[in-house]
Formats: C-alpha cells, structure tokens, sequence
C-alpha cells in the first residue's frame, strides 16, 4: 500500500486499524499451529479468543448501525456460501472413500461438529471453530443488550462461568465440551463488544488486564495441566493465556495498526474465512507429498512454508465465494476456476497426486489432526454398576461384597456378548485376587491358548537381545538366509506393525495345520508390501513370525527353549507352545498356552513394573499400538487407561492404579465385542476399587 492507502485504512470511520492486525497475526498463529501441529505454538498469541474479541467488535458496530435481523442476515450470507462449498467438497469426498460421516446437516447447518473420518479427520477437526461461530452469531444480538447494559460485567461474569465448568468438570467432553466452546467463546464476544460500548481501555487497564491473565494462567496451570500441552485442550488456560495475549497486542495500537496495513494483513483480512476452511487440507496434501526422509523439523518448516505459499492460489479458487461484489457469480468468473477443480479432482483420482494422497489411512510421519476438542472415549458403565459403587456397601471396602458384584458383571457379560462360557481373574496392586467362573468354563488349574498375547514375549525376547548388544532396533533384517525380498524393514518397524508387510493368507483363508515359519516367511517375501516400511500401522503377525525367526538365527535356539530359559522358567510359568495349529501360525505370533494366574502375573510385570528386561523402552503408541502392547478405554487424546492385549479369546490388561484384569472365554473378544470388552473390563476395574489412574504414557 502507499501512504495515501495507508492513511485512508487508518481513517475510515468507525473502522479500528489494531483490531485487523490483531486478526491477522491470530489468522497467521492458527495456520503455523495446524501445519506444524506443534504444541508449543499454541501458547503463542492464543489465536481463537483473539479472533473471536475481533469479532465481538466487528459485531457491535454493525448492530449499533442495523437491526439484529439485519445484522446477522448479511453475516450468514457471508458465511453459508465459502462454508458449503468447502462443506460440500469434503462430504463428496468422504462418500467417494467411504468413510463415516456425522449427520449430513451438520456440515451445512454447523450447529452441531461435523465430522469425517476422510484424511484421519484432517478436514472436518478444525470445524468446531465454525461451530462456535454460529452460536455465537445467533446470540449475539443477547450479548450485545446484555453489555450495553453492563458493559465489562459482563465478560467478567463469563470468565467467572468458564472457570466454573471447569472446576465442577461440566466441560471434559462431548455436550459438555461444547458448550464450554459456546460459553468460552461468547465471553471472547462480549469482550470484543466491551471495548467498542465502553470505550477503549487505557494502556493502564490493558497493562494491568495482561498482568492479571498471566497470573490467573500460571494459577490454573498449578492446579491442572492441559492434554498433551496444547492451550486449546484446556478452556479456562485458553481463556486466560488468550487474554493475556489480547491485553499485551493491544497495548501497542500503532504497531497493530501499522501491520495492518501489509500486504500480508490486508489478504488475511480479506479471505479470513476461506483460509481457515481451507488451510488444514493445504497443509494435509504438503504432509503427504513431502518426502519424510527429510530430517523432521526441517520437513516440518518446509510444510508450514509451503501452506502459506499456496493459500494465495487456494483463494483465487475458493475466495471468489467469500469476498464477492455481486449477488451472483458470472460465467467468467467461475469457468477458469471450475476446470482447476476439474485438473485437481483428475489427478486425485488418475493423475500422480493418487499415488501419494492416501484419504483413508493415517500415516506415521505426520502430526495428529489439529485439535477439535480433547478426544475423550467413555465406557459406558451399566446402572447397576454405577448403583454398587455409589452404595455403602461398596465404600465399606469388604472384599466379599466386591467379589459377589464381580461375579454379577461376569454372568450378564457373558451373557450379553454372546460368550458361551467365561473366567475371569481380578488382582489389585496390594495383591487381593478374584477368581470367577460363568457356565461350564474349564478350571483356573487347566491353561489357554493366549494368542497373540504371545507377542507380549516375543517382544520381550527381542528387547533383552537389544539390551545385550546383539540386536538394534534399527538393524535391517536382511535377506534372512533366504534371499527374502523385503531387507530393508527393520527390527523396529516388525515390533510397532509399520513395515509394511503383506497378511499371511491360504486360498481357504485358513492356516493350514504344519505350516511353519519359514512358510510364511517365504510368502510374504514373493507380495508387495503393503505400503513403504515405516509410514502406517498395519497390524503384522507375519511381522512377528519373522521376529521369531531373527531370535532363532541370532541365538542359534529355538524360539521355544528361549522363551522357556530366558523368561518362563525363571518365573515358575508352566507353559506349552505350537507351531502351525489350531488354525493359527502359532510360534512367536500366538504359540503359547499357559494358565491365567500365570498370565496375570506376567500382565503385570509387562506392563506395568516393566522388569521383565533390564532396560526400559518407549513404548512408541500411535493409535491404540505399540511394542506387542494396546491401549484400552477410557482414554483421553493420546492417553490410555489401560495396557494389555487381546489374544482372540483371551484379554489381558493393567490400569494405572495396577488392577490386572484377565478374560478367557470360548467366545470371541475382538470384532463386534471389541468395546464391549474393554467396558466389560472396567467395570471389573472399579469394582476392585481401580479404574480410575491413566497408564500410558
């Protein structure tokens, strides 16, 4: 701009040059923090309280100018057009992958969040910021009467509101979070609304105000800290470190006003909504298209980089939608714009981009979707559970009244989930044990096959080789004596499921009774792997079966003797194992038998003391998997009540109190009884008084 643009910017009436930059540099936070997923950028010009002061503002000058029907007319015409057709393209999207998608009116009435699993939720997660902004559009005409009224009480009886959710966990999740996003955001409003009715603060009330938030921030941080460092996670850290940044940025009007007026302020402000909806898909395609063999932080400046580059060209598509002078768009103006669409939809499809857009999976070397909400799973208890634990017989602690309620939820558990006959086995972490059997259930005395909780040994053997020096992590494989065709997966990629490796199959889909390792071994060597070793979770019992044999060739033992001198023997386990039976490959995949006491003590000191080799590893989550290890419900973003496994019919689980639960049955626990199994799990924990500390991480 020149200085005569410059200064007609900065003169136009009723128009506050700071409140634009201040919208510009929350616009610019909000793209570094979704392109980057960082978490320690969101603690830098907390960016959502700041646009939604912005637009309390904005609000409360066209209502002191226009009726509130008025108003919010021209604000959804605004909004609706950008907003379903970015709607639009994402729910055609989810339907050519056949992906799950919420309700389809939620993406085009965004009341409630619109959701899509397309992209691992990458286009749809940072909608709720859409969702919030309808609310508080529709109620702002309430704010706006409300702080003419009272002006700065009211924001000041919003911050006391969100605080309130929070200390009585109103807002942890679901409905609940949701609302704490309206209230949050609405108080954000009637602050932007404040400062316009009251006048604008003095640089002292505005000192004082940063210094006030930043206190107030530092106090709640004592008393919780947010999921997984993010400021977002956390409403009332929001509130407050938003503040503090709001204050401060407002304490220097001229330089605000001064940024303002940049070319790069003046595009931000110009397509403010094009870009949010659209700049998480940019930098979604940048993460798949940019090679991970790039040292990590210089791929991910590389990104964020590059999805600033492309928003210009992004806008020219989609910013005609947002910022148009006329009621209807010509021909002319739409037709260049419609074949890049065509040429994009082309190369998804046939062109290169489809060999390197996966919308389906979720790859390793790229952050997790920017954040929504905490992403808190629930078991839902049954009533007549949640009625033994808020009775006194249950706060008496009597061990005999517990046992008799366990033995309830085995019976109706057993029973619900179709599962034939059951045992199950609770032990606390100061050692109290119950043993429960429901129908005609072999006796704790007799053993199970433990499926793939074998794993859990394997991947112990493994790790003491590495603890040795005999092994490292990331040793390639190589040609396994037998020329094997896929050398360069590593140790490390076979033990988390990444390497990409194909499923063992027969033409009958049975494992045929004989097959041995070097069967398989052999055949997943002649297929295609299934994606490049190292970029998605692929859950492998090929992987381990090849485990298995790199003990074998390192050791110059069979897997067996291994297992038996190394770990079972030493710990007074009275196990069997098998090679190629019981329609399974058996050996170091799913091979072993052994008791279910035996196996509650082993739960034990895997997952939770850790002992059973010298050194300890990261367990390396992503998802739910990780290092012959599963994360169980109740969970909170990336955090997990639980470790264990399931081995088919067997479940085996640790919480972070150190209650053990152990399910055997002659049902299956996995497919369709998959959650009913970890809540069936839980309800054991708290009965036994656990259930209620997170294990991982």
């Amino acid at each position: 701009m020149n200085d005569a643009e410059v200064q007609e910017k900065l003169s136009t009436p009723g128009r506050d040059a700071a409140l634009d930059g201040l919208r510009a540099l929350a616009i610019l936070r909000v793209i570094t923090w979704h392109a980057s997923g960082w978490p320690w950028t969101t603690w830098i010009i907390s960016s959502v309280p700041a646009m939604f002061v912005v637009t309390g503002a904005l609000l409360a000058r066209s209502l002191q100018k226009a009726s509130a029907f008025d108003t919010l007319r021209k604000r959804f015409k605004r909004l609706l057009l950008p907003l379903w057709f970015y709607s639009l393209t994402v729910y055609l999207l989810s339907l050519h992958f056949e992906v799950r998608t919420s309700a389809v009116w939620t993406f085009f009435l965004p009341f409630s969040q619109p959701t899509s699993l397309i992209a691992s939720q990458w286009f749809t997660s940072a909608m709720w910021y859409l969702r919030a902004y309808v609310w508080v559009l529709v109620l702002a005409p309430f704010i706006y009467a409300l702080t003419r009224r009272f002006k700065s009480l009211i924001p000041i009886a919003g911050i006391i509101a969100v605080v309130a959710l929070a200390v009585w966990n109103i807002d942890t999740a679901g409905f609940g979070w949701a609302a704490g996003d309206i209230l949050l955001y609405s108080t954000c409003t009637a602050a932007g609304m404040a400062w316009l009715v009251d006048g604008r603060p003095s640089p002292r009330t505005l000192h004082f105000a940063a210094i006030a938030f930043l206190a107030a921030a530092c106090g709640w941080l004592l008393y919780r800290q947010p999921l997984d460092g993010v400021v977002n996670n956390d409403h009332v850290l929001h509130l407050f470190i938003g503040g503090f940044w709001t204050a401060l940025l407002l304490h220097f009007p001229k330089t605000l006003s001064s940024f303002s007026t940049t070319a790069v302020s003046g595009f931000l402000n110009k397509y403010p909504l094009s870009i949010y909806l659209w700049h998480s898909m940019t930098a979604w395609i940048f993460w798949q298209l940019v090679p991970n063999k790039i040292p990590t932080n210089a791929r991910v400046l590389l990104i964020v980089g590059l999805t600033f580059a492309a928003l210009p060209a992004v806008t020219y598509i989609v910013g005609l939608f947002e910022h148009r002078k006329t009621g209807w768009l010509t021909f002319l103006q739409v037709s260049p714009r419609i074949l890049l669409i065509a040429a994009l939809v082309i190369s998804i499809n046939i062109g290169p981009l489809s060999r390197r857009l996966d919308f389906v999976r979720t790859p390793l070397n790229q952050p997790l979707p920017p954040s929504a909400a905490p992403k808190v799973v629930k078991i839902d208890i049954e009533d007549d559970v949640k009625k033994f634990l808020n009775s006194s017989s249950f706060k008496d602690d009597a061990w005999s009244i517990r046992e008799s309620e366990m033995q309830t939820i085995l019976d109706n558990r057993t029973k619900e989930m179709g599962l034939g006959q059951a045992r199950a086995i609770v032990v606390t972490r100061d050692g109290r044990t119950w043993h429960g059997i429901s129908g005609n259930m072999r006796t704790f005395d007799q053993p199970s096959l433990i499926g793939s909780l074998t794993k859990t040994f394997t991947t112990t053997l493994i790790m003491q080789l590495v603890d040795e020096g005999l092994l490292s992590l990331d040793d390639p494989v190589g040609g396994m004596g037998m020329g094997f065709k896929h050398s360069q997966i590593t140790i490390r990629q076979l033990l988390t499921h990444t390497s990409g490796l194909s499923k063992y199959k027969t033409k009958n889909g049975y494992v045929a009774k004989g097959t041995t390792p070097t069967d398989v071994l052999r055949y997943v060597s002649e297929q295609p792997l299934r994606n490049p070793p190292g970029s998605y979770v692929d859950y492998s019992t090929s992987g381990f079966s090849l485990l298995g044999l790199i003990l074998e060739q390192k050791t110059g033992r069979t897997f067996e003797d291994l297992l038996r001198s190394r770990i079972t023997d030493p710990l007074g386990y009275q196990i069997s194992t098998f090679r190629g039976d019981y329609g399974s490959i058996g050996f170091s995949t799913g091979g072993i038998m052994m008791t279910m006491d035996d196996l509650a003590d082993w739960t034990r000191r895997y997952f939770f003391d850790r002992t059973t080799t010298k050194e300890t590893w990261d367990w390396a989550m992503r998802d739910t998997t990780g290092m012959g290890a599963h994360g169980y419900c109740p969970c909170r973003n990336k955090e997990f009540l639980a470790l264990g496994h399931i081995g088919g019919r067997t479940f085996a689980s640790v919480d972070g109190d150190g209650t053990v639960v152990i399910i055997d049955t002659t049902g299956i626990l996995v497919l369709d009884n998959y959650k009913k199994t970890q809540t069936f799990a839980q309800e054991l924990r708290l009965v036994a008084g656990g259930g209620k500390k997170y294990l991982y991480p």
